[in-house]
């Protein structure tokens, strides 16, 4: 690459040659290690959404937790940038963020965002070829960019587990309100309902107060 071009123009071709649309590629790897892995996949999820549903049972017995009528799951975009694809799941009572018993387990995404780490990686390699005219701070950004698509490929893969969730054990020993929802999104972030009808202002954003 020549020396001569601006920083700008360098980094346009280097997303332009290494970046836009491979993302695409990663869909089929994604859909290929779901097919061989599902089972294995769809257990470690809902084994998760049953811990989780367990611990906020044994808060209910003790009667620090009321009955739950949110659960959320929040992408930890902290993890991303360690190239770990952690959410969190979160359950409130009536409370909601004023809950003041933290209930929450995490639940690695691990078989979506591992074709993105690995491009990532690549990336990080590439970079030396452009002059050093991108740097390890455009990578990031890159791979928070990039990591929105793989997030919503994660929401409708747990959107598709709700009802596996709700026929667990864990989550019948749950004392849940009638209008429980279940948000997908970032943490304490925007979300989105994958489950049940929100009263006023409960969907969008949920921030913490």
């Amino acid at each position: 690459m020549s020396s001569v071009m601006s920083r700008e123009e360098a980094l346009g071709l280097f997303l332009e040659n290494h970046v836009l649309d491979r993302w695409q590629g990663d869909l089929e790897t994604i859909s290929e290690t779901f097919i061989k892995n599902q089972d294995s996949i769809k257990a470690g999820f809902v084994g998760v959404m049953d811990a989780v549903c367990r611990n906020g049972a044994g808060f209910q017995d003790t009667g620090v937790k009321g009955e739950i009528q949110f659960i959320y799951l929040s992408i930890l975009r902290t993890s991303v940038k360690e190239h770990r694809a952690d959410y969190r799941i979160d359950l409130y009572d009536e409370r909601w963020f004023f809950d003041p018993v933290e209930c929450s387990l995490n639940w690695q995404a691990d078989f979506i965002f591992a074709p993105l780490f690995h491009r990532m990686r690549e990336l990080d390699q590439l970079k030396s070829g452009y002059a050093r005219k991108v740097s390890s701070m455009d990578i990031e950004r890159i791979l928070q960019m990039e990591a929105a698509r793989y997030h919503l490929v994660a929401i409708e893969f747990m959107r598709s587990m709700v009802p596996a969730v709700l026929d667990c054990e864990g989550c019948k020993l749950l004392a849940k309100k009638p209008n429980l929802c279940i948000f997908a999104g970032e943490y304490r972030d925007r979300s989105e309902i994958i489950y049940g009808q929100p009263e006023a202002g409960q969907a969008g954003i949920a921030e913490e107060p």
